[in-house]
């Protein structure tokens, strides 16, 4: 059995944006909190939150994180907000975005939530549902809380998450565990948990076996 490769520092830049100018959202900002107490406990050592961030904001976390990354580092991103797909590009949001389409539907990157429509929270893009595939670069994987193309749905279970989130932090911390078969338990889970309406979505590129954890780490 291949073993994870030892990394010199485990590093990850998270965001959540639940306000915006229009149709803002109800789980973001818990799920990127949360997901940042998991993994320091896990043994990462520098992990930066940003929080309903407008542009300018954004992209100074951005340059800053990928200015301090070494060939030699772990690197984890995680956006939970509204993103949006124009001309086969994808579009992460910051909180000032100004929404220039009609359709209150939205699309996301990971675990973005969404705006309501009818009686189910769901999302979208302004001309098509969902983000476009994207190829992972070498050694990348890509995550998305819902596949391309679909919508995903802004409802909680526990009171606190989204589903994607809910389940992505009940397994991240699983010691030994690569983290593509963890993804493989969070879909699985959240098309359960969904009937079928939601199916987590992944593209990857590794080679080894990652973990984000090896040991139990109180």
């Amino acid at each position: 059995m291949t073993s994870s490769p030892v990394y010199q520092c485990k590093r990850a830049l998270i965001i959540g944006i639940n306000t915006y100018q229009n149709n803002s959202l109800n789980y973001c900002i818990n799920d990127a909190k949360d997901l940042m107490t998991t993994l320091n406990r896990i043994g990462f050592k520098e992990v930066l939150l940003g929080v309903d961030c407008k542009r300018t904001k954004f992209l100074q976390m951005v340059e800053t994180f990928a200015g301090r990354i070494k060939p030699t580092d772990l690197t984890l991103f995680y956006f939970s907000g509204h993103g949006k797909q124009y001309e086969n590009e994808n579009y992460l949001l910051p909180s000032d975005y100004d929404y220039d389409y009609s359709t209150r539907e939205s699309i996301y990157l990971l675990d973005n939530a969404v705006s309501v429509q009818t009686n189910v929270r769901t999302k979208g893009g302004s001309d098509q549902q969902g983000l476009s595939p994207m190829h992972a670069s070498p050694e990348t994987l890509i995550a998305y809380a819902c596949a391309p193309g679909a919508v995903a749905v802004d409802e909680t279970r526990n009171g606190r998450n989204g589903y994607f989130a809910e389940h992505l932090l009940k397994h991240i911390a699983t010691p030994n565990n690569d983290i593509e078969d963890i993804l493989k338990i969070v879909a699985r889970e959240v098309k359960l948990q969904t009937s079928g309406f939601q199916v987590p979505f992944r593209t990857s590129s590794l080679t080894e076996k990652v973990c984000l954890v090896t040991s139990n780490v109180q």
